[in-house]
């Protein structure tokens, strides 16, 4: 593999509960899901990363609270390998609860409420962050966290 066919992704995601429920992302005509939030550009920290990114995904306004971990993952596509880390922190929006799925404000992303048990149906990736949000929900988390799917133990 030529490094031109290799990406390498730093990514502030919030974890945005209601009830049983968490908050996901979902790119129109893909098969999974991912948790909100995007990529730290440089001279900008994770949490002001996070918050941008809850603004211009869905217009609101959104408080970055605990860290949770890090989840590292690899994923390959056709013509492109992808490795990314993945930091994880509670998100709190006061305006969001899961009896409704908030509006996006980019095209090409729909947001919608899971079930916690049900994060397996829609595909949630990295699956790590899966953990990390049943131990979180749970009150069983012992974090911070740190995940890969490059440990083949946790696969």
């Amino acid at each position: 593999m030529t490094e031109a066919k290799k990406k390498y992704h730093v990514l502030a995601r919030g974890v945005i509960t209601s009830g049983d429920y968490v908050l996901v992302a979902h790119c129109i005509g893909m098969d999974n899901t991912f948790l909100p939030g995007g990529h730290v550009e440089f001279n900008e920290g994770i949490k002001t990363s996070l918050e941008r990114e809850i603004q211009e995904e869905l217009g609101l306004e959104s408080q970055v609270e605990e860290y949770l971990g890090l989840v590292e993952a690899d994923f390959e596509l056709p013509d492109l390998y992808h490795q990314e880390i993945n930091h994880l922190f509670i998100v709190s929006i006061s305006v969001l609860n899961h009896t409704y799925n908030p509006v996006s404000k980019e095209k090409h992303l729909e947001f919608y409420w899971v079930h916690v048990n049900e994060m397996e149906n829609h595909n949630l990736q990295p699956y790590h962050v899966r953990t990390i949000i049943k131990d979180h929900m749970n009150k069983t988390l012992k974090g911070p966290y740190f995940l890969s799917t490059f440990d083949e133990t946790n696969r």
